[in-house]
């Protein structure tokens, strides 16, 4: 481990980011962008998508199967969680991240260039299927080792803000992404182009951010906390833990608190997936927006997001994650079916209103998952850290990422995308108050560079 890396434990409150630490918190922000570029792409092209794949007399069932195929890779990523999880716990942050990555970004580019149902029947929805279950393994193990390298790789006073950036940054930038590419495209090959062929080249472009990643990531250190929990795994008087971070991890020491955080993780994204994952549908379905302008309005609700994320995970290193929680999770109960209400209700002729409360919206769904990184690094300890996080992480986003497949399955049914996100945003955000207000403080306690401490 280089000195340059090492995390002083004492003038707590006086360290500064060395330049090493610099880039483990740059290498996680890019490998969060990648994850989440090559996961939500299929959101935002998802009406080019269900045309090609999922042709359908009912343009919303077409919907329905596209986010179900979404759906579908979130649902396996615990599986890759726990793979690569493992991995990321027994021989580094560095390699688990470096196959996540790039095995994503293979399986995301070859959805570009798989014929659609109109060449090969049948055998397209189901290639097309088979591709999101191997990328959604390889997605679930990227949130292994990103996080953990960086999170661990700091020092305790930036660690609030590196989450907040990474959570909130690293979506949002892949967001970002999207969608300027798919403006770019619009205006050089026309919007018939681009729903021909044009949303193809998002898809391709997930191999070129992998192997930057690569890149990226071979030439930054591995965690320190890390290479000191090995250390100090192999020394002479060290207690004895399990074989496998596996078997550790669904111990009774430990299974219950995993639990917890899964269902934590849960009501907390879904937020995110019923304001920033479904919206871009929403306003060219049900506002009728042009593809440009709602573009251009998501592109501007997620910066306003990250912003709010860097600056809530900054808070809760001074308050707690706890308060942030609480005070964001109110928020989300209030703001996001109130708005979505007063959208649907009285502004939704007025595209600048539309704007306006759906930039809300997404920057209280941004604050509520703020701290949700490092509340769940404090909460494991280093020898299991990689693959608790990620598999709670998962499980948690792999129920909440099925909103968008729930609202759209319902609204077929009843005709109104507002009234089902109404009635969930208000149901999920009652219940991550209920939890959070029987969840305890985590914050400060990462710093168990030995293995095993107790918390």
């Amino acid at each position: 481990m280089s000195k340059s890396n090492t995390i002083p434990t004492t003038a707590r409150g006086k360290e500064r980011l060395t330049r090493e630490q610099a880039k483990a918190v740059g290498a996680a922000l890019l490998g969060w962008t990648i994850d989440m570029f090559d996961l939500m792409i299929i959101l935002h092209v998802a009406s080019y998508v269900s045309v090609v794949f999922f042709p359908s007399d009912n343009d919303m069932l077409s919907l329905t199967a596209t986010y179900a195929s979404f759906a579908i890779s979130l649902l396996v990523r615990p599986l890759g969680a726990l793979l690569l999880g493992a991995l990321a716990d027994r021989r580094g942050r560095k390699l688990s991240m470096i196959i996540g990555v790039v095995g994503a970004g293979i399986a995301t580019a070859l959805m570009g260039i798989l014929p659609g149902a109109a060449l090969i029947g049948v055998a397209a929805p189901i290639l097309f299927i088979a591709l999101r279950i191997v990328q959604g393994l390889f997605v679930g193990g990227i949130a292994a080792s990103t996080h953990t390298l960086a999170t661990e790789s700091v020092p305790e006073r930036f660690r609030g803000m590196t989450a907040g950036l990474i959570k909130g940054g690293g979506a949002s930038l892949a967001v970002v992404i999207i969608n300027l590419m798919v403006i770019g495209i619009s205006a050089v090959i026309g919007p018939e182009g681009f729903a021909s062929w044009g949303w193809r080249i998002l898809f391709l472009a997930a191999l070129l951010g992998a192997l930057i990643n690569y890149v990226v990531v071979r030439r930054t250190e591995e965690s320190p906390l890390w290479e000191a929990s090995r250390r100090a795994e192999t020394a002479a008087d060290a207690p004895t833990v399990p074989k496998t971070p596996i078997r550790g991890l669904f111990s009774r020491q430990w299974r219950g608190r995993m639990l917890l955080t899964a269902a934590i993780v849960f009501s907390a994204s879904a937020p995110y997936y019923l304001t920033t994952g479904i919206l871009p549908t929403v306003f060219k379905s049900h506002f009728h927006l042009p593809q440009d302008q709602a573009s251009l309005f998501v592109i501007i609700n997620v910066l306003g997001s990250a912003m709010v994320a860097v600056l809530c995970g900054h808070i809760s290193q001074h308050v707690g994650r706890k308060p942030v929680f609480i005070w964001s999770g109110i928020g989300c109960l209030i703001l996001i079916p109130g708005l979505y209400w007063t959208l649907d209700n009285v502004l939704a002729d007025q595209p600048a209103s539309i704007l306006v409360a759906s930039a809300v919206m997404v920057m209280i769904s941004g604050a509520i998952s703020a701290p949700l990184i490092i509340f769940l690094n404090e909460t494991f300890p280093t020898h299991i850290r990689s693959t608790a996080t990620a598999f709670s992480w998962n499980v948690g986003y792999g129920l909440s990422g099925m909103m968008p497949t729930v609202v759209t399955a319902v609204s077929a049914e009843t005709g109104n995308i507002i009234t089902v996100l109404i009635v969930l945003s208000t149901a999920i955000s009652a219940v991550f108050l209920m939890l959070m207000f029987t969840s305890g403080e985590t914050k400060g306690r990462l710093q168990d560079a030995a293995y095993g401490m107790n918390r």
